[in-house]
């Protein structure tokens, strides 16, 4: 014997549509307008792909949450006003100038100092134009006296002092010419420009 399947009704078809679409209607409804939050949303369900593109801005941003890892450094422009940043490839160089201290000297408050004391000169001029003939000059008084504790300013016993630039008549002296000599223990000395002494030049760092 053959069993016989019958097909639903034509009114049973329209029922069954009518129910599908009362209960699809019922769950859209209990969602209700706005009513999808953080709690709706799984773990990791927004993916870049459903971000529109520019549609997050800076105010969208946690302060300070960005790092260096984040930034495509490579993208971004040279500095505004930094006409010359894309091309200091030597940072020993300041517009073309050395901006490092000659050898044998030390960077001391921005100037750079002999490091040693050179020989005894027979007067202040002597002195003055053996710093010029190497490129520097002699210090001024102050200069040198932030010194004394980095560099031997000598003893101060003979001519073991230091000349500075200063150059200026006594009073009282007629024509007699004083300078200023700096010793290791800081104090400072007037003495005759023709006294021999020791002396330390200084150097401009961007020479």
């Amino acid at each position: 014997m053959k069993t016989r399947v019958s097909r639903p009704s034509p009114a049973m078809i329209v029922a069954l549509i009518a129910l599908f679409a009362a209960l699809s209607g019922t769950a859209y409804a209990a969602l209700g307008k706005n009513s999808v939050g953080t709690r709706q949303l799984k773990a990791k369900a927004v993916t870049a792909g459903k971000i529109a593109n520019n549609a997050v801005t800076s105010a969208k941003v946690a302060k300070n949450s960005l790092t260096g890892a984040d930034i495509n450094v490579g993208a971004l422009g040279t500095v505004p006003n930094a006409g010359r940043a894309d091309t200091a490839g030597n940072a020993d160089t300041v517009g073309g100038h050395g901006a490092s201290c000659p050898g044998g000297t030390v960077l001391i408050r921005g100037v750079c100092f002999d490091g040693v004391a050179n020989g005894e000169a027979a007067t202040l001029n002597a002195a003055a134009e053996a710093c010029a003939a190497k490129g520097g000059y002699l210090p001024t008084p102050m200069q040198l006296y932030s010194t004394h504790s980095v560099l031997n300013l000598g003893t101060g016993v003979g001519s073991s002092h230091m000349y500075t630039d200063s150059y200026y008549s006594a009073v009282g002296s007629g024509s007699h010419y004083t300078t200023i000599v700096v010793d290791g223990t800081g104090k400072l000395t007037e003495l005759p420009v023709d006294a021999p002494s020791q002396y330390i030049c200084a150097y401009a760092l961007v020479r």
